[in-house]
């Protein structure tokens, strides 16, 4: 063999084990990843509901005996085929103002896709001045999404399942006033990507602050891929929608939720 076939034959030697590094390290990453998926799950904790909770609390889109349900298995169809079209998996849900049912859709929409089978669901209570996803479902948490901010708990700490399969919920727990300045933070922002990427057959579904209480929503919008709009009936004046989806116009609107207070605090369309 001549020099020149030496100099070849270990260059091919050195590739052939960089190869073999590059894919035990891939091997290595694939590994770990999936170890961390599965502790992340192991580690969520589950604290049941029963069905009183969800009836006393208006959780009405798992009773396939209440007719109310079908409105929300109609609205969880036309998000689901809007979002699968885009193959986007995160949504905001929010309202011009306070009181006009964002979280009880939050939750109810949350449930119901978590009932289709197809996907799984995270819940985010993401209204850092007053959460409030935990009270329908009358739970207690320890720790809430602050905590993950302020670095006083992990997100393993502070997932939740009620019972429900597919369902996991990432709750509130104390208001915070610096909301606005903590959602900015590239923390958050990293945070949310992960929460994105970790499952790419979940859904995460964000409950916002009211879009006219704060520049909160106005910061966190560009983190996520589309919005709902909450509205109320008889109550949000026309200005208030108006100026509601222009802080969403960064992200595309799927349409707008009309909460038919003037009939009954359940009913929704």
């Amino acid at each position: 063999m001549n020099r020149m076939q030496k100099i070849v034959s270990r260059a091919k030697q050195e590739l052939e084990v960089n190869e073999k590094s590059r894919s035990g390290e891939v091997r290595s990453r694939e590994k770990l990843e999936s170890n961390l998926t599965k502790y992340e799950y192991t580690k969520t904790r589950v604290i049941p509901i029963t069905g009183d909770t969800l009836k006393r609390n208006r959780i009405i889109s798992m009773d396939k005996t209440d007719l109310r349900a079908v409105r929300f298995q109609m609205l969880r169809s036309k998000v689901l085929q809007q979002m699968r079209k885009k193959e986007w998996n995160t949504l905001g849900i929010t309202a011009p103002t306070s009181g006009a049912g964002k979280s009880l859709i939050s939750v109810n929409l949350a449930c119901s896709i978590a009932m289709e089978g197809n996907q799984s669901v995270l819940l985010v209570d993401m209204d850092l001045r007053k959460p409030s996803v935990n009270k329908y479902f009358e739970l207690a948490p320890e720790y809430g999404m602050h905590d993950i901010i302020e670095g006083n708990a992990s997100i393993a700490k502070t997932l939740i399942n009620p019972g429900i399969d597919r369902l996991t919920i990432l709750p509130g727990v104390k208001g915070v006033l610096n909301s606005s300045e903590q959602i900015s933070t590239p923390f958050v922002k990293e945070l949310i990507t992960s929460l994105k990427e970790r499952y790419s057959d979940r859904i995460v579904i964000f409950d916002l602050p009211p879009a006219l209480a704060g520049d909160d929503v106005m910061v966190f919008i560009p983190y996520i891929d589309c919005s709902l709009l909450v509205i109320e009936s008889g109550s949000n004046k026309r200005h208030e929608i108006e100026d509601s989806l222009n802080l969403l116009k960064e992200k595309p609107v799927l349409g707008t939720v009309l909460n038919r207070a003037d009939t009954a605090k359940d009913t929704f369309y």
